[in-house]
């Protein structure tokens, strides 16, 4: 068996919307039990229904890991939410790429003049070395930043030596 395959991945960290979200819906949930107490007793049920939705549904939702998957030539991003929901977000090849290397190298701003749809799937922590990808397809441009093992560049290099930049 010749196939290449190897993964990575990365949680992301947490940013001041994320715990914005959460304060909200807490102050949400107990204004809601504090009403149902003083006035009508179905607030309190809302409020409940609302504390096990944001609890057991939207908490985990908002704790995401980016995985990267590389397997002969391609690329997948999968997002896991809270630990158990897995879905793969994209899909790339490597034959479909125009350029990979570091995010501020010199390759990535030859290209980074025009339009592009930026998809985020670091940590977002400022100290992680990130790479960029920059891809298309029949329709669009996008650039996909990440956070790659050293073996996956190193076989995303071996696939694809003309595209592949370190340093």
């Amino acid at each position: 068996m010749t196939g290449s395959y190897t993964e990575a991945s990365v949680k992301r960290k947490n940013n001041a919307s994320i715990y914005f979200a959460k304060a909200g819906l807490i102050f949400l949930v107990a204004a809601l039990f504090v009403l149902g107490f003083l006035g009508p007793q179905f607030l309190m049920l809302i409020g409940l229904g609302l504390g096990c939705l944001a609890f057991f549904y939207l908490f985990p939702r908002l704790e995401a890991e980016y995985e990267y998957i590389f397997c002969d030539g391609q690329i997948d991003f999968d997002r896991i939410n809270g630990g158990e929901s897995r879905k793969t977000v994209l899909r790339i090849d490597l034959d479909n790429v125009e350029v990979m290397a570091p995010e501020n190298s010199d390759e990535i701003k030859k290209h980074g003049n025009a339009e592009l749809k930026v998809r985020d799937f670091s940590s977002h922590d400022p100290e992680a070395k990130k790479y960029c990808i920059i891809s298309s397809d029949e329709t669009n441009r996008v650039k996909i930043l990440f956070e790659p093992s050293e073996k996956m560049i190193e076989l995303a290099k071996q696939k694809a030596p003309r595209k592949v930049f370190t340093e």
